[in-house]
């Protein structure tokens, strides 16, 4: 009996050397990956502060598809359980997204505050079998609160409405504001190339054609029918609010309403027109129009004036 508690306590204290020993290592091996972090900085001295704190986490060990990885993490049982971790952190969570907003001072993604916030609010990160070895990776009440705060401050500069109640204004889904700025002479003058069919190469169709603001700004139809007859390979998207699609078209191949407007006048099986040029020239003969465009663009017809 005395053999195996002597036997039994060996293997314990083996153990808890071994595990002592690696964690040792691991607290020194990030200790010198933060002081050899390549992360660019931002000029805003807060959003230095969050790009710090991922960094000083080791967030990026999951969230990111290239970080180095410690020795260990080719052993068995290692490898399976660390590719798991990685495979389904980054699917989660793009960490480089993030920090590439901050480094730019650019807004971050409303799903991913919301991703950040949720995991500081029920404190699911890090997780635990990884401050078991990253003793430095556990997050502080005070370092929560901080990026906690750091997720108030973005919701409130790039995503609150002016109108949204200061109760409402730091939750993770944002009203509409009841209104936008607009400027009523752009908006007219937009209304009438809206409903114009010299936007297409054979002056035939509108965009109005497949976006009918008096039927829900769509055309009703499972694809639609472009310049003579030419059918689409998809539907067409409402334009109704779209100003605050984060996205445009159904595969967000444009990023702004403008890049998006400039699409369909140019495409073969849409609206046909070969080029900006051409819709111009056809354009610059209406006086009436022309002058109003004038009015409003004194440097005169163009693509991106056409689009704005």
């Amino acid at each position: 009996m005395k053999k195996i508690a002597t036997i039994t306590a060996s293997v314990i204290t083996a153990g808890v050397l071994c595990y002592l020993g690696l964690s040792g290592y691991i607290w020194y091996y990030d200790s010198q990956r933060i002081k050899k972090n390549d992360v660019r900085l931002s000029a805003v001295a807060e959003n230095n502060k969050v790009l710090s704190f991922f960094s000083e986490k080791g967030c990026d060990y999951c969230h990111t598809p290239s970080a180095e990885l410690p020795f260990y993490a080719v052993f068995p049982v290692a490898k399976q359980l660390m590719d798991y971790d990685v495979q389904l952190g980054y699917k989660s969570f793009n960490l480089q997204s993030v920090r590439t907003s901050l480094i730019d001072d650019k807004p971050v993604s409303q799903s991913e505050l919301n991703k950040i916030e949720w995991v500081m609010q029920h404190q699911t990160m890090p997780p635990t079998r990884y401050v078991a070895l990253h003793w430095t990776g556990g997050v502080s009440d005070s370092e929560r609160i901080e990026i906690l705060n750091w997720i108030k401050h973005q919701r409130e500069r790039y995503y609150a409405s002016a109108d949204t109640a200061a109760q409402h204004r730091n939750e993770p889904l944002q009203p509409i504001p009841k209104k936008l700025p607009v400027d009523e002479r752009k908006a007219a003058l937009g209304f009438r190339l809206y409903h114009d069919a010299r936007m297409s190469g054979d002056s035939t169709i509108s965009c109005a054609h497949c976006h009918a603001l008096n039927a829900g700004g769509v055309d009703g139809r499972k694809t639609s029918i472009g310049v003579g007859g030419a059918v689409g390979p998809i539907n067409a998207p409402t334009v109704f609010n779209s100003v605050f699609n984060i996205e445009q078209f159904w595969d967000g191949r444009a990023s702004t309403l403008q890049e998006q407007a400039g699409g369909p006048p140019l495409n073969p099986i849409e609206m046909a027109s070969k080029s900006w040029e051409d819709i111009i020239n056809k354009l610059d003969k209406d006086p009436v129009l022309k002058k109003d465009f004038l009015a409003v663009y004194p440097q005169g017809f163009s693509g991106e004036r056409i689009t704005d």
